[in-house]
């Protein structure tokens, strides 16, 4: 069994290497499947969530070691429910967390047992086991990943209650099964989804899953206007994705190869 750990390698890191340092150990309060991780620059801090203990944590931007986190968010008034995923606003000061059926919305700088500021969640909303989220506080949208229907919704950031969403891109043509991890493009007004294909955990099949470009406005069945797929990209199952704009990279983590991948798609930018 893996040891719950965040690791920072360098920029220029490149196969087998170790990370420059570490956050691990029973003070870190981490979790072995915490599936999303958010370095927040403004505010010099590092978010990830805890699922099994229900809790947001807050780390120092130069963590190492066995360090506790600076604050949690954690306790009934919250409404966590097993959530390894998150997304942050620093424009907005907001932690954006999908659960099974919502999205609720956390203050920043909350600690302790802290009610949601809002959520979204109802029947309208066609939420059923949301997966990933990305948040653009620039052009106000939250961009969820959906299991029932497969799809990427798209929904208003200031959205709450029981809303439908703005877009709802799902059909045979978006390739889309199951949306593991989520980006977004501000400038250019685009969402950008790791789309795991179906089986692959199991077939540890090279080249069928990808990671695919739609626009805010698509919705439907809307093929992706750009993707990296196929045998020589070695993805099995992407699972979180990342743009460096200053580099012109992508970063994707996949869990079948135990990696993280670097492209450099200037196209993109």
């Amino acid at each position: 069994m893996a040891n719950p750990r965040i690791a920072a390698f360098a920029s220029s890191a490149n196969r087998n290497v170790a990370p420059v340092r570490v956050i691990e150990g029973p003070k870190t309060r981490l979790a072995r499947t915490t599936h999303a991780i958010v370095f927040d620059e403004v505010h010099d801090e590092i978010v990830a969530p805890n699922p099994f203990a229900e809790a947001i944590l807050f780390y120092r931007g130069g963590a190492s070691g066995d360090e506790a986190p600076v604050r949690i968010i954690q306790g009934p008034h919250t409404s966590l429910d097993s959530s390894d995923e998150l997304a942050l606003d620093t424009k907005n000061n907001e932690v954006i967390v999908p659960l099974n059926h919502a999205i609720l919305f956390f203050p920043r700088e909350g600690n302790g047992d802290v009610a949601p500021l809002r959520m979204i969640a109802g029947p309208k909303t066609q939420l059923d086991t949301a997966r990933g989220i990305a948040v653009d506080p620039v052009n106000n949208i939250i961009a969820v990943g959906n299991g029932t229907p497969r799809a990427i919704l798209i929904f208003n950031r200031t959205d709450q209650g029981d809303v439908a969403p703005r877009a709802i891109i799902t059909g045979p043509k978006t390739g889309i099964h199951a949306t593991k991890g989520f980006w977004v493009n501000p400038e250019r007004k685009e969402v950008i989804a790791a789309i795991e294909a179906p089986r692959v955990q199991q077939t540890r099949e090279v080249g069928s899953s990808f990671v695919g470009i739609w626009n805010y406005t698509d919705n439907g069945d809307v093929p992706p206007k750009a993707l990296i797929k196929g045998r020589d990209t070695m993805l099995i199952a992407p699972r979180g994705v990342a743009l460096n704009p200053k580099n012109k990279e992508m970063y994707i983590i996949d869990k079948m190869q135990n990696a993280l991948f670097a492209f450099h798609w200037p196209e993109i930018f």
